[in-house]
């Protein structure tokens, strides 16, 4: 059984294209909705900046190691960013097991039901049904397995 608090999608501007919560935290205002949007990608951002100016200067650029992710007592955080900037993100329980391949379904349900989908404007909230429902089943197979 894997549980899943929170799902996020950025993209490289840092909007919030997509937020799904699990964990029964769903009764937030949505002033505290977008704080915690923009806290999350800050986060994200933050991290990333971080680890790269750590990282040694001798190793090329695609040596460096990306951030997969990171854990606290409470949580924690998986973290995939594509080559085009999109960025996913998976909050779980801290014993969870490593959720790289979430993500790239996740990533691949993106391009699948949102990318090809002539309907869509690139850059704005996703709604569309056909991926939300996608996510919404593999949410709960993951949790079922």
């Amino acid at each position: 059984m894997t549980t899943i608090y929170t799902i996020y999608v950025y993209n490289r501007e840092g909007t919030c294209l997509f937020l799904r919560k699990y964990n029964g935290d769903s009764k937030q205002n949505p002033k505290e909705i977008e704080i915690e949007k923009k806290n999350m990608f800050g986060t994200l951002f933050t991290l990333k900046t971080f680890v790269n100016a750590i990282t040694p200067k001798t190793m090329d650029e695609w040596e460096k190691e990306p951030i997969s992710y990171f854990q606290t007592s409470q949580y924690q955080l998986h973290y995939l960013e594509t080559a085009s900037g999109l960025r996913f993100a998976v909050s779980t329980p801290p014993d969870a097991p490593n959720m790289g391949r979430v993500l790239n379904r996740l990533y691949k349900l993106y391009v699948d039901y949102v990318v090809r989908n002539p309907c869509y404007t690139l850059g704005s909230e996703i709604v569309l049904p056909g991926f939300v429902q996608r996510v919404e089943t593999y949410v709960k197979e993951l949790r079922n397995k």
